[in-house]
This record gives C-alpha cells, sequence and structure tokens, in this order.
C-alpha cells in the first residue's frame, strides 16, 4: 500500500513536471515569434551581496501582451555597464531571442544603466540594428531620495528605522513596547516594521511613526533610552515633511504597480511632476495644504517651519524626476497613441523603434480615421476606459481590494479593440502591438523565471 502511493506521487510529479515544461516551451515559442519586445534590466544584490540581475521581458502574444522573469543574472567580479550587457546579451542568445526585436528598455535610472558610452542601454543600442526607447521607471525610492533630498532630511527618515529597529529586533522590548499601547488604548497595537528589500514600507512605517510619536518618547524614556531629536523643532520639522513626501511617493509607486498597465500609464510620472511644482508654490506660500503632518506639527507647537528650506528640496526632486524621465515627456504622443489613435498625427510619434514603413502608416491611418466602421471601435474603447477608471477610483474608495483585481484589466481593453482591425491596417497595428509591449507599470522581481 504503502509503496503504491509513493509510486502515485512519482507519476504526479513527473506529470506536473512535464506540463510545467510544457508551458515554459509554448512561452518561448510565442517570445520567439513575436515582432516586438521590450526588456526591464534591474541590478542589485541578493541576500548574500551578490550581485545579480532581474531581467524581465513584456511581449505580445495572440491573447495579448505579456510579461516573464525571464532570468536572475549572478553577475562575478566587477558589475560594469559592459558585464551586465553581456549577461543580458548571453540570456537572449540562450532562449534564442533576437535582440533586434527589442522597442525598449526600462531601467532604474542608474550611472551604471544609463551611461552615454559605458552604460547598459548605450551597449546594448550598439548591438540593435535600430533606435530603442529607453525609459527610467524602475523607481528606487531610497537612491531617489538620497540624490534629492538633503543630507539631514536622509539622516532624520535612518534615525526612525533605527528606533523602530531597535524595540522591534528585542522581543522583550516588543512584547513591552505592544502592552504598553494596549495600556493606553492607543488607536495602533505596534509599529510596522520596515524591510529594506521592499522600501516602499518605508512611507507607511514613517506615518506609523509620526501616529505613535508621542507613545514612543514615553516608552523610550521609560527605558532610559536617549534620543534627544525627538524633542527638538528643526529634526520635527525634517521628520513631518519626509513622511508627507514618502506618502506622496508611495502613491506614484503604486499607481505604476498595478496588473495591466499600458505603457501610456507612465504618463503619471509627468503628472507627479508637475504635481511637485505645485507643492513648492503651496510650501513658499507657508499654506501646507498638501502636507498634512507637517501642518499639524505648525499648528500644535506654533512652530516657525522653514518653508525656504523645504522648498529647495522640493525643487531638487523635481529636477531629479525631470532629468531621469525626460523619456516620457519626450514620447508622449507615441505612448498616448495605443489610446487615441483618431487624434494623433504622425510627425509626433517616433516610429524608428518600431520598425514601421512611414508611408503605409500614414495612409493606414488616414483611413482609420475616415472609416466610421473603425474609427468608432476607438471612441468606444475611449467611453469603456473611463467607466473602468470610475470602477477602480470606486473600489479604491471603499477599500473592495479583491473586487478590483477581479475587473478587467486597461490593456485588455485596449489590445481587444486593435486586435479586431482587419490585415489591411497592418502597420498601423504592428505600431500599437510594439507600443503595448512597452512596461507599463514599476516592477517587482515577483514573478517565476523562464530560464
Amino acid at each position: 500500500m504503502k509503496k503504491s502511493k509513493i509510486c502515485h506521487y512519482l507519476l504526479k510529479q513527473d506529470r506536473t513536471a512535464k506540463m510545467s515544461s510544457n508551458v515554459t516551451h509554448k512561452q518561448m515559442e510565442d517570445i520567439q515569434l513575436a515582432s516586438a519586445l521590450s526588456l526591464a534590466i534591474d541590478e542589485s544584490c541578493d541576500i548574500k551581496d551578490t550581485a545579480q540581475v532581474t531581467l524581465f521581458l513584456r511581449y505580445m502574444s495572440s491573447q495579448g501582451p505579456k510579461e516573464e522573469l525571464l532570468g536572475l543574472l549572478p553577475l562575478s567580479g566587477q558589475t560594469r555597464g559592459k558585464d551586465i550587457a553581456n549577461a543580458v546579451q548571453k540570456c537572449l542568445e540562450d532562449n534564442g531571442i533576437d535582440i533586434n526585436k527589442i522597442v525598449s528598455i526600462a531601467t532604474d535610472g542608474a550611472r551604471i544603466m544609463t551611461g552615454i558610452y559605458r552604460g547598459v542601454i548605450s551597449i546594448l543600442q550598439k548591438k540593435i540594428n535600430h533606435e530603442i526607447l529607453p525609459f527610467h521607471f524602475i523607481i528606487h525610492q531610497e537612491a531617489l531620495c538620497a540624490q534629492t533630498f538633503p543630507a539631514e532630511i536622509i539622516e532624520v527618515m535612518n534615525l526612525v528605522i533605527k528606533i523602530i529597529n531597535s524595540i522591534l529586533a528585542k522581543t522583550l522590548y516588543h512584547r513591552q513596547f505592544k502592552d504598553f499601547l494596549e495600556e493606553i488604548y492607543s488607536q495602533f497595537s505596534d509599529l510596522l516594521l520596515h524591510n529594506k528589500v521592499r522600501w516602499l514600507s518605508r512611507g507607511n512605517v514613517l506615518q506609523r511613526f509620526a501616529l505613535c510619536l508621542s507613545e514612543i518618547k514615553t516608552f523610550l524614556n521609560e527605558k532610559s533610552i536617549d534620543h534627544p531629536e525627538l524633542e527638538e523643532n528643526k529634526w520635527l520639522q525634517k521628520f513631518n515633511f519626509m513622511v508627507d513626501t514618502t506618502m506622496k511617493l508611495n502613491e506614484l509607486n503604486l499607481k505604476l504597480q498595478g496588473k495591466g498597465n499600458p505603457a501610456y500609464a507612465l504618463l503619471e510620472v509627468v503628472c507627479f511632476e508637475k504635481k511637485l511644482l505645485l507643492f513648492v508654490e503651496d510650501m513658499e506660500r507657508g499654506k501646507l495644504l498638501h502636507f498634512k503632518n507637517l501642518k499639524q506639527y505648525r499648528d500644535e507647537t506654533n512652530a516657525t517651519i522653514d518653508t525656504n528650506y523645504f522648498s529647495i528640496a522640493l525643487k531638487n526632486m523635481k529636477d531629479g524626476f525631470a532629468e531621469r524621465f525626460e523619456q516620457f515627456i519626450t514620447n508622449k504622443s507615441t505612448l498616448a497613441f495605443i489610446v487615441n489613435p483618431l487624434n494623433t498625427n504622425t510627425n509626433e510619434i517616433n516610429i524608428e523603434p518600431f520598425v514601421i514603413n512611414a508611408r503605409s502608416l500614414q495612409m493606414q491611418l488616414l483611413d482609420l480615421k475616415t472609416k466610421d466602421l473603425w474609427s468608432g471601435k476607438f471612441t468606444e474603447l475611449k467611453s469603456n476606459l473611463e467607466e473602468l477608471e470610475v470602477q477602480k477610483c470606486m473600489h479604491i474608495a471603499q477599500h473592495k481590494w479583491t473586487t478590483l483585481k477581479e475587473i478587467l484589466r486597461v490593456e485588455a481593453l485596449i489590445f481587444g479593440a486593435w486586435n479586431s482591425l482587419p490585415e489591411c491596417y497592418s502597420e498601423v497595428k504592428k505600431l500599437a502591438c510594439g507600443v503595448l509591449t512597452i512596461f507599463g507599470r514599476h516592477i517587482r522581481a515577483s514573478k517565476r523565471s523562464l530560464a
């Protein structure tokens, strides 16, 4: 009986392995047949501090856009742009993927990725026989804040994380702190643990720290742990400013993380850059309409806020965004083409990365605009996208996250509209499919690898 169960288990394992192999084989066939591909490259370190490259691939299948984690590529020795580019090229070659099908590459905007001569993108561009679109939208908040904020504000953040970890790291302290919060009927029962791998957690951690600040100070005093900064006016101003700012960055990141987002969703970054100008004006006028925590601190303490200092910090962040995300503004018409083809001027679209016949594209697009039978599809698409956005906003407001995941994806609606066009619009469809392969969301290394 026992032997029979073992045999059944082994047969089940073998069947599962074969099914997995068939799925992977089918995916690789789809990738190799795709006319356009996009890459997302992220360089980081694992828990053993071994440098590695996370390589994502986005392509168009017969069912619509697909994303896969193509590989986690370990790097030994130096991690120069040349080393990363060679690792990426080898991975593509090992999987039988034509490098000339790449239309765009997304990175985190680090110098090793974007350097004019030795950056990964420039090295790969030389090996591809047409222009590619480089995008820097894998937003590493830690790097972005460190590069744009004054060192004093970063030190404020580091101290907060240090205090939180000192409380949570010691089992006795952690238990006593939770008991203390319960005794004083605090609205929270614990602090949030900051995970450096998921930097997005930091905004929520800082917000919880701000709401529990009074309780934290009392607890630390009882333990004779001295952090005089928690009573200093300038430190508290910087802390509350950091809470407000990181929460705004979180909101942007979460928008870019939504599954099923097409490339034009990246224009949220352009919108955020404009919001930063609004935040600067708000700070300079001293109204603090967009800085809830800092305003509350001012109202409660009558402190004079150093608006000039914080305005400069916001301007630096705005300049950082403008530099890192310049490509979004440059290619705005190209990205928006998939949802707004009827109002598109072909002279404003960058067709070079997609290897499109310009003459055929112009004629087909003109024909599409003038035939109600087909142009009506995109009028209907816009209406459907508006309705979908209303549903999303409603579910978010009601915190119905499960329902939110179940609603139709934006890219599915867009793909359906374009896929229904006849082949006489081949160049127009080729351009739309190429744009749809561009990554339209912030990437997280959470998918299984095909390699």
